[in-house]
């Protein structure tokens, strides 16, 4: 009886303590994470070091260790944060606009907002600095693929009502997405904030034309079946 009673007693005071403990533990994972990208901006990604990474975020190199066993690792969980920052705000991006139009501004916008940051500094830095690393670049190369997967869902999402082929919809969204990239890389050496913003509102006008010619010759061949079907019918 008297081990049973002190039994839910016990669960009271762990239960809160197992909580703090996982929001440090959090807290230090987002910290490396910061500092590591913090890091590598400044430094770029050779001249990189868990002891600089340690000293950024205010712990031990023991922590880093412990955390992620290994600068890999850790620099794997950065792409990986990296990522969901753009792709993670994406379906929001799109829940709150109704015209198909204003969808796609919106999730270019958010784009030229990742790549034109810091952040994306970073990820550049590691995939670079990753090509001679044949373990850690496939790694990166499945974690991207992932996400080019997330992000074809979200196109099919938007882009429901055209009807594209799915090559036809991932040649529209990689096109879009390389030209917000190289202008958000242009803009790391000219510091030309409109120049970018420019080319970003002009690839999206494209993007408008191209699916605005799409609908019509989907709704053309419609037409022409349904006039087809409507003789072979009177015959």
């Amino acid at each position: 009886m008297t081990r049973s009673s002190h039994a839910p007693a016990r669960r009271l005071v762990e239960e809160p303590a197992r909580r703090r403990q996982a929001d440090r533990t959090e807290a230090t994972r987002a910290a490396l994470i910061r500092a590591a990208i913090d890091v590598i901006c400044e430094r770029g990604y050779a001249a990189t070091t868990a002891a600089a990474i340690a000293a950024r975020a205010r712990v031990t190199r023991g922590a880093l260790q412990h955390h992620f066993g290994s600068l890999r690792e850790l620099y794997l969980d950065v792409v990986t944060f990296i990522s969901r920052e753009l792709v993670g705000e994406i379906e929001a991006e799109i829940a709150t606009h109704d015209s198909l139009d204003q969808q796609v501004s919106a999730v270019a916008a958010r784009y030229w907002h990742v790549y034109s940051g810091d952040d994306y500094v970073a990820l550049l830095e590691i995939w670079i600095g990753s090509r001679h690393d044949a373990a850690l670049r496939s790694r990166i190369d499945r974690l991207m693929r992932a996400i080019t997967e997330k992000r074809n869902e979200y196109w099919t999402m938007m882009l429901a009502a055209v009807d594209l082929p799915r090559a036809e919809l991932d040649i529209l969204r990689a096109t879009l997405l390389s030209t917000v990239r190289g202008a958000a890389i242009h803009r790391l050496f000219s510091r030309d904030d409109a120049r970018g913003l420019k080319q970003v509102e002009f690839i999206l006008e494209l993007v408008g034309l191209w699916i605005a010619h799409r609908k019509a010759a989907q709704a053309g061949a419609k037409d022409t079946k349904d006039t087809k079907d409507t003789k072979r019918k009177a015959r």
